[in-house]
């Protein structure tokens, strides 16, 4: 039972010690980071980084979009990623000479499309695609992936 209210005080703590203005990407890699890669819950991730679930949902939905350094460190620690590629969304742009996954890249830069910026559903949609072509085998069900790829740029193109 301490331990929840010690998990609850601790988000609640990096709330009011935020200082850094966070890209909108950053709850976009967070996410994708728990639930691609580690194929992990929120409570999981609450449990690994010892932050509260709230305060984690509301940092992937951008509604908390003030992180301290430490916090983005536990993240990362919690993740098992390095901290550049969590700090790089947050506070510094992608280095050109790095290599970086597509669907990091995607998350990480501002892209314009017709004039227009990619928002952060855009850019969700935009990985899933990109993952969807990653693993999709294009085997005997074609036709099903093709319609599926169609309504996820349907979905791209609502977003933009």
């Amino acid at each position: 039972m301490a331990d929840v209210a010690k998990q609850n005080d601790a988000g609640a703590d990096e709330e009011r010690g935020a200082v850094f203005s966070v890209s909108e990407n950053f709850g976009v890699l967070l996410r994708h980071y728990r639930v691609k890669v580690k194929d992990w819950t929120l409570k999981k991730l609450a449990e690994e980084s010892q932050m509260s679930e709230s305060y984690i949902n509301r940092l992937e939905k951008n509604s908390r979009s003030c992180p301290s350094v430490p916090t983005v460190i536990r993240l990362a620690d919690a993740l098992g990623i390095p901290y550049d590629v969590l700090m790089a969304t947050t506070f510094q742009p992608v280095e050109s000479n790095k290599e970086v996954a597509l669907a990091d890249l995607l998350i990480q830069s501002n892209f314009v499309i017709n004039g227009q910026k990619l928002g952060k559903d855009a850019k969700a949609t935009l990985v899933r695609i990109n993952e969807f072509l990653c693993d999709c085998e294009w085997n005997s069900s074609k036709n099903r992936d093709l319609f599926r790829l169609s309504e996820m740029i349907d979905e791209f193109k609502e977003t933009i």
